[in-house]
């Protein structure tokens, strides 16, 4: 389990870094109108994280173990990361007005918080033993739905840079 926290520190942090000196207007606004401005990235971010926190609540309250077979068969969580395939995000996770820059930034530090405590107080164990749906990829048990969360973040991370690129 620690592995996978470290690794969702990793590009939470990355994120941080580069948007953190951003005035808030490069921040808030879209750059390219097509593109989804980089508040609306991380504001989406936390969005699906904040799901996958209820869910996982959920499932840790009524465990829905899946078979070993199902779990063999999971498409994995990192496959997330990659940007090939362009996929439009479900409608309730649509990133609609975001607040502010500060407000933006503390709900996405905030919303990490509760993820990673409640992981390390579920641990790798608890965390296998729970069923979580994805609208995309199906069902996932609870460790690889943190994992698809270090990888849709870090996809998010390299839309940023390309929007940022952009703006150049």
């Amino acid at each position: 389990m620690e592995k996978v926290l470290a690794d969702l520190d990793d590009v939470h942090q990355k994120i941080l870094t580069l948007v953190t000196p951003m005035p808030e207007e490069k921040f808030s606004g879209r750059i390219v109108p097509e593109m989804w401005s980089i508040a609306e990235n991380i504001h989406h971010v936390t969005i699906v994280e904040n799901r996958y926190i209820d869910e996982i609540k959920k499932a840790l309250e009524n465990p829905n173990p899946m078979g070993a077979l199902r779990r063999l068969f999971q498409v994995p969580g990192w496959m997330a990361e990659i940007r090939l395939v362009k996929v439009k995000a479900p409608t309730f996770v649509e990133p609609l007005n975001p607040p502010s820059k500060t407000e933006t930034l503390n709900n996405f530090n905030k919303t990490r918080s509760e993820l990673k405590k409640l992981c390390q107080k579920a641990g790798r164990s608890g965390m296998k033993s729970i069923r979580i749906k994805h609208p995309f990829f199906g069902d996932m048990d609870g460790l690889n739905s943190v994992i698809f969360l270090g990888g849709h973040e870090t996809r998010h991370y390299k839309q940023i840079v390309e929007t940022i690129g952009k703006s150049r």
